[in-house]
């Protein structure tokens, strides 16, 4: 009973995945974001089990708390659990920016993301890099039927291997209020072909990628 609560109320203090975090970016603008997979989330079976073996043996000491994902910083609920490292996407300026472990700003470009029809919208929340791909062919389809096939030269996918930055060459310029003016894409963050050459180069799978408004 006692035991089990306080595992469950240790649980939910730790848990960060999809919680909303709020920050302040290295150039001072404050952004709140929720949603997504990153972050921290305890095993708390496993836990549980470990505390009810350590009393039962009446052991004491630190235990490492088990968990299903980590984040790289932990700073409580409701803050930031990333650390300096990451990839900003900001969908309001449309404009990515990559910083380094010094929290450095070492790339960045405007960009057009998603057709903000509902169905089309760039995902927000926190997430991790799933890999990357050079070249790729994105494949999109809506009702079992392919809607779309492009060859890109750069995939950086964050939402599974649905949803990712990529050059897009057929776009005639990025960033301002094209998204929302017909050139927006169907979820993806579209980038100039140079630039997406230069992030592909930086940017690791499992690096920490935010999106948000």
């Amino acid at each position: 009973g006692a035991l089990t609560a306080w595992v469950d109320q240790l649980t939910s203090q730790c848990n960060t995945v999809g919680t909303t975090r709020t920050y302040t970016r290295p150039d001072g603008k404050q952004i709140t974001v929720s949603g997504g997979v990153y972050g921290w989330e305890v095993d708390r079976d496993t836990l549980l089990a470990q505390v009810q073996e350590a009393v039962a043996a009446g052991s004491t000491g630190t235990q490492e708390i088990p968990v299903w994902s980590s984040g790289s910083a932990y700073n409580g609920p409701g803050e930031r659990d990333w650390g300096n490292r990451y990839c900003d996407i900001d969908l309001a300026e449309q404009h990515v920016r990559f910083y380094d472990e010094a929290g450095a700003l070492i790339w960045e470009s405007d960009c057009i993301s998603g057709t903000p029809d509902g169905e089309h919208d760039t995902w927000t929340g926190v997430y991790w890099l799933n890999g990357k791909e050079s070249p790729s062919t994105l494949i999109g389809y809506e009702d079992g039927k392919k809607i779309y096939e492009s060859q890109v030269s750069y995939w950086m996918p964050f939402v599974g291997n649905s949803i990712g930055l990529h050059d897009a060459n057929w776009q005639p310029a990025f960033g301002g209020a094209m998204y929302a003016q017909g050139y927006g894409s169907h979820g993806c963050v579209n980038l100039p072909v140079d630039k997406a050459a230069e992030l592909y180069n930086i940017i690791q799978p499992g690096d920490c990628v935010v999106s948000h408004w």
